[in-house]
């Protein structure tokens, strides 16, 4: 598992992360599929019916639970289904890592690790 980072356009403090959990077994891991997380993020909230910027919300925090499928240098990636026979995913989240708030493991094999 890699530690997730938000390092904010910003400038903003990045999310601290936490020690790795122990590997799943390779039959877990078969079994299982990829980890279960919910990431918090910032999404970019626009409303074309709001006449000025005194409507608007800058902190407009969005909640996603998914397969985690890839957490690389930009992206967090979720899956929201695992198809059969190695088929791959369907209906994927790809969220930059500046806009992630915190990334928390729900599955029972990470040991519902925050980071």
């Amino acid at each position: 598992m890699q530690a997730v980072r938000a390092d904010a356009v910003d400038g903003s403090k990045p999310v601290a992360s936490a020690p790795p959990p122990p590997a799943p077994t390779p039959d877990e891991t078969d079994r299982l599929g990829p980890p279960l997380v919910i990431v918090e993020w910032q999404d970019a909230w626009f409303d074309f019916d709001l006449a000025d910027a005194e409507g608007s919300r800058p902190d407009y925090l969005v909640r996603t639970v998914g397969f985690l499928v890839g957490n690389g240098p930009r992206f967090v990636s979720l899956a929201q289904e695992i198809l059969p026979d190695g088929d791959g995913f369907r209906a994927v989240t790809h969220i930059p890592l500046p806009v992630v708030e915190r990334l928390v493991h729900l599955d029972p094999r990470d040991g519902f690790v925050t980071a």
